[in-house]
């Protein structure tokens, strides 16, 4: 673009100052040896860049963003965060191959003021290149570093993935680790969380500063859920001794009650038996206050998936009681 000068981040190359997060700098969100020993589908999955995000600083007022597309798939948009203000791009239909938006930020430029900018990247399609632009002559600098390095870990279904949230930058995985100042990774799958111990021994080796777990949706019974999900958490745990450790039930409980419940209830007995043994850094959120107490029904899309709304009223009651957890170390 005329007046901007453009910094090209593709698979493999980042340019300096330029750094990405909850991926790696293949936009893939785990090692693909591993993946492939968990299942075919999360092996697909993990090359989607759900939670991924590229972080510089600089006082261009004006900021050009290009994403081009590996892959042909339903995509969603991107968004950008500068300082408190936010500003969205969705793409103008699901078979488009690129996505480009220039935003203009209030916050930088004004006095020759440097500020930090998040770019928060599509999260369904396999990304190919990316095109960053800031006016001629302006400073690009390293963003300042996440308050909490560690990332927080989220694993889940496709709610935890954010699917049905047009801007990645609204998941409650996101609102909740911005709102904490945390880096995160975002290990959602959806329809493919089956509580695999691979996954659990995966998990278990990452650095990480809290990790939240919550894939019941995707355990088909209640006696799967049994089966799989005391022993994920305690391989978590006996890798991690004092690792804070959020257990979450589904939000979507009025779509079908019983099942929710059945599903809590297997939670709960996780969460109750870590108490039984003295686990001081563990806690649980129960999905059926997830949404809140009125309008219930306007928090998703489907009756299963949250919109912006219900992302928000998820963030609103996960984001006090995991900074009060990861606070007790």
């Amino acid at each position: 673009m005329i007046g901007m000068k453009e910094y090209e981040i593709t698979p493999g190359s980042i340019p300096e100052h330029f750094k990405v997060h909850g991926t790696d700098g293949f936009f893939r969100r785990m090692p693909e040896e591993i993946a492939m020993t968990v299942s075919s589908e999360v092996l697909r999955q993990s090359k989607l860049p759900a939670g991924g995000r590229i972080r510089f600083r600089t006082d261009s007022p004006q900021i050009y963003v290009r994403i081009e597309f590996a892959t042909r798939e339903v995509n969603n948009g991107f968004d950008i965060l500068s300082g408190c203000l936010r500003s969205g791009h969705c793409p103008p239909d699901e078979n488009a191959d690129f996505l480009e938006g220039t935003f203009y930020s209030e916050m930088c430029g004004e006095g020759r003021r440097s500020c930090d900018i998040t770019v928060f990247l599509p999260r369904t399609v396999q990304i190919k290149r990316v095109v960053i632009g800031i006016e001629d002559g302006r400073k690009l600098e390293d963003a300042e570093p996440y308050k909490i390095t560690a990332p927080i870990v989220f694993y889940g279904s496709s709610i935890t993935m954010g699917a049905c949230i047009g801007l990645p930058g609204r998941t409650y995985t996101a609102l909740v680790s911005e709102a904490l100042g945390a880096d995160h990774l975002n290990l959602g799958f959806g329809g493919a969380a089956k509580g695999e111990p691979e996954m659990a021994e995966y998990i278990a080796a990452l650095k990480m500063s809290a990790f939240v777990f919550d894939y019941d949706h995707n355990a088909d019974t209640a006696e799967y859920l049994r089966k799989t999900h005391k022993p994920f958490f305690d391989i978590v745990r006996k890798a991690r001794p004092d690792l804070p450790i959020l257990l979450m039930s589904r939000p979507d409980t009025d779509r079908d009650p019983a099942s929710a419940a059945e599903a809590r209830r297997v939670i709960l007995d996780t969460f109750h038996g870590a108490l039984d043994d003295g686990d001081r850094y563990v806690d649980f959120v129960d999905g059926f206050y997830l949404f809140g107490n009125y309008s219930r029904g306007l928090c998703t899309t489907d009756g299963c998936h949250p919109n912006e709304l219900g992302a928000q009223r998820m963030a609103d009651t996960v984001y006090p009681r995991l900074k009060a957890l990861m606070e007790r170390k």
